[in-house]
């Protein structure tokens, strides 16, 4: 968003919820147009009073970040997909309803879109492979690590965060959801595996979901202390806890992107992740990769590891690697989609020719 805010400037506007106004305000400068709304995403009040709010702000096209938007819209608009797990995975939705809903939802904003991005090539097939007449207007667009993920460490913070969490080294870092589709009883298998050789290793599992109480029942058996549960964690402890781990470990049997394996690499960690086309986009040369019904090789993976840590020149390799991508790359490529979507310049020469941005068409993005 900081990103798009540079390059468009007044011509781009920010619906945002109420409470996250100031954030917002922070994020894209004093430039761009920001309008607050109170409807909750994924709520009734979303699909009712959104059309309205849209309408009122009379903008040429609506970027969706998500496929969550109202059915009843219909001007020109581009939308985010970054995964089919409400297909592919529909257990991650509480019952029939809220699967059957977001397939729904799904489904509108695939067909009802100008353009669409992906965050990955392996997600832009898996879309196309889907909706085959969806093709044509998919563009996959990578994600990015923020500028804070570098390797520049700070002992006096790490500790002070290892005391907090109660964390301790060497320590393996998971961070993400707990639903099904992260494996994270088999990465707590594969955990147990390697205690039976390195038994002061801790793992860390931050977030929480209570839905998925089979990953604090998986932990139960193992001694306690060797796994840690920060719960969901401050965005100022992420790039310390990073740069804290012997290694990041990712375990999924399904990714949209796979952020943690880019973050890790932007602060030269050692990498484990599971073997899928999506990570291999982005970390392919770099991770270690394991099969994510592999426990024992997971376990042997992270001994690898533990016994021969990578040497510096492999840890920048990772964080070269990590740079390649970048939100303001990111940005361009997705503000020219909205010029084709368009089919009307809005940075370079015709912004240049023409500076009163209500003159021309806008751009909103719906946070």
């Amino acid at each position: 968003l900081p990103a798009l805010a540079g390059l468009l400037g007044s011509r781009l506007t920010v619906i945002i919820q109420r409470q996250d106004a100031a954030l917002a305000r922070a994020l894209i400068g004093g430039s761009a147009r920001l309008i607050t709304v109170n409807a909750p995403p994924y709520r009734f009040a979303e699909q009712i009073q959104l059309p309205g709010v849209l309408a009122r702000a009379r903008v040429g096209l609506v970027h969706f970040p998500h496929y969550n938007l109202p059915i009843l819209y219909r001007g020109r608009f581009v939308v985010t997909i970054h995964d089919l797990f409400p297909f592919d995975f529909p257990d991650i939705h509480s019952g029939p309803l809220p699967r059957a809903v977001n397939q729904v939802l799904m489904r509108n904003a695939v067909h009802g879109s100008l353009r669409i991005i992906t965050p990955s090539k392996a997600t832009a097939r898996a879309l196309a492979d889907r909706f085959p007449r969806s093709g044509p207007k998919i563009t996959a667009i990578p994600e990015a690590a923020d500028e804070r993920f570098v390797p520049i460490r700070n002992s006096e913070a790490e500790a002070a965060w290892h005391a907090r969490l109660a964390i301790r080294k060497p320590y393996v870092f998971y961070l993400g959801q707990w639903k099904a589709y992260k494996n994270l009883p088999l990465l707590i298998q594969a955990f147990a595996l390697l205690r039976q050789t390195h038994p002061d290793v801790q793992l860390v599992l931050a977030g929480d979901d209570p839905r998925h109480p089979e990953v604090r029942q998986a932990a139960a058996g193992l001694p306690p202390g060797s796994v840690a549960f920060p719960g969901r964690l401050p965005d100022a402890a992420v790039p310390d806890l990073y740069r804290g781990a012997a290694m990041v470990i990712l375990p999924s049997r399904a990714e949209g992107f796979g952020l943690p394996v880019i973050e890790a690499m932007a602060c030269a960690v050692p990498v484990i992740c599971s073997d899928l086309p999506v990570l291999r986009e982005v970390a392919d040369g770099i991770a270690t990769f394991c099969s994510p019904d592999d426990a024992p090789g997971f376990a042997a993976a992270m001994a690898a590891v533990l016994d021969n840590p990578p040497s510096g020149l492999q840890r920048e390799r990772g964080r070269e690697r990590a740079h390649r991508f970048s939100w303001e790359a990111a940005a361009e490529r997705t503000v020219a989609l909205y010029e084709e979507a368009l089919e009307n310049r809005l940075v370079g020469a015709a912004l240049e020719e023409d500076p009163n941005p209500r003159q021309d068409q806008d751009l909103q993005v719906k946070g």
